[in-house]
């Protein structure tokens, strides 16, 4: 057994215990890195959800120049994306306000679930997300489901059937929250 001390507090005792459960912390962390590919850098849904609503609404907040200006101003995405979209809701309607709204909080909801942030591609949760939203508050859309993911997932080559697969496992998901919130 090894004791640590520290100045302000009582001598710690470490026994085997505590070398057992480090370890095991460390193994588990590897075995998550090597599953994440080894690839810490996360690209999250909300910069590609942004983009399809800018094409939606053709708002005038988006130039290039400034998009680009806000994310080199920081060093990762989601506070420069934060930003971006408070500014862009400012510059929408009340009912394009209300639906970027509400695909923000699926998007946010669809990353509690590891099962639907790891399987599917950050499109795919943008679109899927945004297209649920819409469809929630019953909002007039020109086009079917397939005709929405063939012109805003085309260069993505992203398919009807694949952001249907992920829609049903986000209801499926929020269905099981919701009931376990009961």
């Amino acid at each position: 057994m090894k004791k640590y001390y520290h100045p302000n507090e009582s001598t710690l005792d470490v026994d085997e215990n505590y070398f057992k459960m480090r370890a095991s912390l460390v193994t588990t962390e590897l075995l998550l890195v090597r599953a994440l590919g080894f690839d810490l850098e996360v690209e999250l849904p909300f910069a590609y959800c942004m983009n399809v609503l800018r094409g939606l609404a053709s708002i005038r907040y988006f130039a290039a120049d400034e998009t680009k200006r806000l994310s080199r101003r920081q060093s990762y995405h989601p506070p420069a994306q934060k930003e971006v979209w408070k500014r862009m809701e400012n510059d929408m309607s009340p009912e394009m306000s209300a639906i970027a709204r509400l695909a923000w909080v699926y998007i946010w909801d669809s990353l509690c679930s590891p099962k639907l942030a790891l399987a599917h591609p950050v499109s795919v949760v943008g679109l899927g997300c945004l297209y649920l939203a819409l469809r929630t508050l019953q909002a007039e859309m020109s086009m079917n489901m397939n005709e929405y993911v063939d012109l805003w997932g085309a260069h993505e080559n992203l398919s009807v059937q694949t952001v249907r697969d992920f829609i049903t496992e986000f209801l499926e998901f929020h269905n099981l929250v919701s009931d376990n919130e009961v």
